[in-house]
């Protein structure tokens, strides 16, 4: 495939990022509006917010983004086959509310946890079926213009929060440790046959793989999670989590983390002990800036992990200068080409 122009330059500038190599600086994934648009494309048409999975629409969005955005420096037309964050759930014996159109709702099924045990993977129910047909439309009509990322598979823990309610998953883990850890053992498994029904789909029809967040990968890389760890101690996240996403990282040759959340940085020592974890997404706190804990972040380098988050353009320098540029990928968006540009230019200078 040949996604955009500059598609070899941009596959060797993430091997060094996972390498850790040197580099004159960081990862960009800078978008942009384009100078010229094609406004001749027209954005999907439709008013039922179900329809936003409708393998056409998703098709007519990417169509829409690829004529309207400009993608710089290591920026590539990327697109994320949303079918909700976690929806493993809808795919094990859940089901899928898409009635809003910006979220998608997974509601609890189970009774009690001792019957996570018995999911199994449903590859041809009616939900991987649709997100199956979703990314095989996506990649025969525009396999060779984008990079289409493996849905939202969620991370063990979510799903099992999922499954049987967030609160009923909080006493479980004080007072039914053992049937925790059976649920997160099975839900790993669960979770490693869709990730491989998932890239089974993509062997052979791209040569890169990307989770939803616009990592780039020549083999196997997913951004893992446990959004749940937000209201648990790192005593019981090591206990109960960290041992799969641990065994997920062994599957994988770029394994990525997404941090996320106040109070989420007290699990970053487990996190970084596992020994093929290359890569942790921070998300500070809405509307703060992640530069705000660079001590943390510097840390995480220093273990030999990569690190990447949005920032601001104004915000460029100051990463350059605080940051090691070989272990760093920044996510911004520009209000034009020209800024974008520049900012490349400027980031080299800068870290020098």
């Amino acid at each position: 495939m040949q996604f955009c122009e500059n598609h070899p330059q941009i596959c060797e500038r993430f091997d060094r990022f996972w390498e850790g190599a040197d580099t004159d600086r960081p990862l960009l994934f800078i978008t942009a509006p384009k100078d010229e648009p094609d406004d001749s494309v027209p954005p999907p048409d439709f008013s039922n917010p179900a329809d936003r999975i409708l393998p056409e629409n998703m098709v007519a969005q990417a169509r829409h983004r690829l004529a309207r955005t400009a993608h710089l420096a290591e920026g590539y037309p990327h697109f994320f086959l949303n079918f909700g964050p976690g929806v493993l759930h809808a795919c094990i014996g859940g089901d899928a509310d898409f009635s809003s159109m910006d979220t998608t709702w997974f509601r609890e099924f189970l009774s009690d946890i001792s019957e996570f045990a018995s999911l199994r993977f449903q590859p041809d129910g009616k939900w991987w079926t649709a997100i199956m047909r979703t990314t095989n439309a996506l990649l025969e009509e525009l396999g060779d213009e984008l990079v289409v990322s493996f849905t939202d598979i969620g991370g063990v823990a979510d799903v099992v929060a999922s499954a049987i309610g967030t609160e009923q998953l909080l006493v479980d883990c004080i007072e039914r440790l053992d049937l925790v850890k059976q649920a997160v053992a099975h839900g790993h498994r669960l979770w490693v046959e869709a990730f491989e029904a998932n890239y089974a789909c993509f062997r052979g029809r791209q040569d890169v793989t990307t989770p939803w967040w616009p990592v780039l990968s020549r083999g196997r890389t997913y951004m893992t999670q446990c959004d749940f760890n937000s209201m648990i101690s790192p005593e019981l996240f090591a206990d109960l989590f960290v041992e799969e996403l641990g065994d997920t990282y062994k599957i994988l040759d770029e394994g990525c983390f997404h941090l996320d959340g106040i109070g989420t940085e007290a699990h970053v020592p487990a996190l970084l002990a596992q020994e093929n974890l290359r890569c942790i997404q921070w998300v500070p706190e809405p509307g703060t800036s992640a530069l705000r804990h660079k001590r943390m972040l510097r840390e995480i380098q220093e273990a030999g992990v990569s690190v990447t988050f949005v920032i601001r353009p104004e915000e460029l320098e100051a990463a350059c200068r605080e940051f090691d540029p070989r272990r760093l990928l920044l996510n911004i968006g520009c209000e034009n080409e020209s800024e974008g540009r520049e900012l490349i230019e400027n980031a080299v200078r800068w870290c020098e």
